[in-house]
C-alpha cells in the first residue's frame, strides 16, 4: 500500500473525531522518521481487537472444506514465483520478477498472471487506461479473471500488483502485495475447482499504479466496473482486497481488516469476516479504518461495500515500499498460511456456494414375470 499523506486540515479532523470514523493516517515519501514513528502510533491506537466470542453461528461443511484446501506449498511456491526467489516461465519466456516498477517487467508479470489464472479455465481481459504516472508508459494495465457463477452479480477481490523501492525498482514487494496476491490466486484456485456450486460470479482483479499514490488503477476499474454493471444489468455485490498478509509483527495469531474510513457501509462485511476468522479458525482480529491507502477505497467510491484484508499493524512492517528490503526471507510462512485459510473461506462465504443436491438412488427395476394365461 503507498505511503501517502492526507491534507493537514483534513487529518485533523479525523483524529479529532476519534476511532469511529478516523481514517489510517499514512506518511509523506520524505516523512522524517519522527513523522513515520508518530504516524505508526496513531495506527495502533486507532485498532480495535474484535472479540472472539460470541460464535454467532456454527461452521458449514462446505465453507470448512474450502479452508481446509487452501495449500501451503502452492502459496509460497506462488510467492516465490512472484517475489523473484526463481525463473519463472510464461508465453515461451523465462525471467524472472525482481521488481514490478518498470513497464517491462510490470508486462512480464502480467504474462505470468494471465497464464496462471487461464490454467485455471478463466477469461482473462487486459483494460488499459491512461497512465497519469509517467514512469515510461502511456497507459496503465489492469487484469481481471473472471470465475462465473450462476448470478451474474459479482464479487470483486482485488490486489495491486505494482512494487515500489527507495530509487524505484529496487524492492521485490514480497509482502507488499505479492503476499495479497498469492492470496487471491491460491483463493481463485480452490474456488475453481467448486465452480458448478459457486452461486455469484467472481471478478480476480490485478491492478496497477497502487503505489504512486492516487489509486489510479484501481479507479479505472471501478470506473470500468460500474459501466459493465450498468449495461450487463448485473450488482457488485461486494470488494475484498487482500492486503499484505506475510509479516508477522510478534509472531502471534493477530490480522487486521479495514471496513470503514470511507463513505460505504461496510460493517456487515466486515463483521461476516471477523465471523469467519472466529467460527473456522483460531486467528484474532483487529478492526480498524483506513483512508485512501489501497484499492478497496476505489470501490467504495461508487458504492460498493468492501473490506481490507491484512496483517496485523502493516503500517509497522519495515521493509515495505520506499524503505526497502521486503524480500522473501522475511515471509511468515505459517502465518501467511493461516490469513490465506480465512481469506479464501470469507471469499467463498461472500460469493456463495451451494453443493448440487444428491441424485436420487434409482431403484432396480423388478423382474419380469410370465403369466401363463
Amino acid at each position: 500500500m503507498p505511503a501517502r499523506i492526507l491534507p493537514a486540515a483534513t487529518l485533523a479532523f479525523l483524529l479529532i473525531a476519534g476511532n469511529a470514523s478516523a481514517a489510517t493516517p499514512p506518511w509523506p515519501r520524505n516523512a522524517t522518521p519522527a513523522q513515520i514513528r508518530a504516524a505508526r502510533k496513531e495506527f495502533a491506537r486507532q485498532m480495535t481487537l474484535t472479540p472472539s466470542s460470541p460464535r454467532p453461528q456454527g461452521a458449514e461443511r462446505v465453507y470448512q472444506e474450502v479452508f481446509a484446501a487452501v495449500d501451503s506449498g502452492r502459496l509460497e511456491s506462488l510467492l516465490q514465483d512472484m517475489s523473484g526467489v526463481r525463473p519463472v516461465t510464461a508465453d515461451g519466456k523465462t525471467f524472472t520478477i525482481n521488481e514490478r516498477y518498470t513497464p517491462a517487467s510490470k508486462a512480464d508479470y502480467r504474462a505470468y498472471w494471465t497464464q496462471y489464472f487461464r490454467g485455471l479455465g478463466l477469461t482473462v481481459s487486459e483494460i488499459p487506461y491512461p497512465n497519469g504516472n509517467g514512469n515510461g508508459e502511456a497507459q496503465g494495465h489492469d487484469l481481471e479473471a473472471v470465475l462465473p457463477g450462476k448470478s451474474p452479480d459479482s464479487v470483486v477481490i482485488i490486489v495491486h500488483y505494482d512494487s515500489i523501492g527507495p530509487s524505484g525498482p529496487d524492492n521485490p514487494g514480497a509482502d507488499d502485495d505479492m503476499s495479497g496476491m498469492a492470496v487471491l490466486m491460491e483463493t481463485a484456485r480452490v474456488l475453481a475447482a467448486r465452480r458448478d456450486e459457486l452461486q455469484r460470479t467472481v471478478r480476480f482483479v490485478a491492478s496497477d499504479y497502487e503505489e504512486w499514490g492516487g489509486l489510479e488503477g484501481a479507479r479505472a476499474y471501478a470506473r470500468y466496473l460500474s459501466n459493465l454493471s450498468k449495461s450487463g444489468h448485473f450488482k457488485i455485490v461486494a470488494a475484498i482486497d487482500d492486503e499484505q498478509s506475510g509479516w508477522n509483527e510478534g509472531g502471534g495469531d493477530l490480522f487486521d481488516y479495514f471496513d470503514c474510513g470511507g463513505a460505504t457501509d461496510s460493517k456487515e462485511l466486515g463483521n461476516l469476516l471477523a465471523d469467519t476468522a472466529a467460527v473456522y479458525s483460531r486467528m484474532r482480529t483487529s478492526q480498524g479504518c483506513m483512508g485512501e491507502n489501497s484499492d478497496h477505497y476505489a470501490l467504495w467510491e461508487i458504492g460498493v461495500p468492501a473490506v481490507v484484508l491484512s496483517e496485523h499493524d502493516p503500517f509497522n512492517n519495515p521493509h515495505f515500499d520506499q524503505e526497502g528490503g521486503d524480500t522473501y526471507d522475511r515471509i511468515d510462512a505459517g502465518y501467511h498460511l493461516r490469513i490465506a485459510q480465512v481469506g479464501a473461506a470469507f471469499a467463498a462465504r461472500v460469493a456463495g456456494l451451494e453443493p448440487p443436491a444428491p441424485k436420487a438412488a434409482r431403484l432396480p427395476r423388478p423382474p419380469r414375470v410370465r403369466v401363463p394365461w
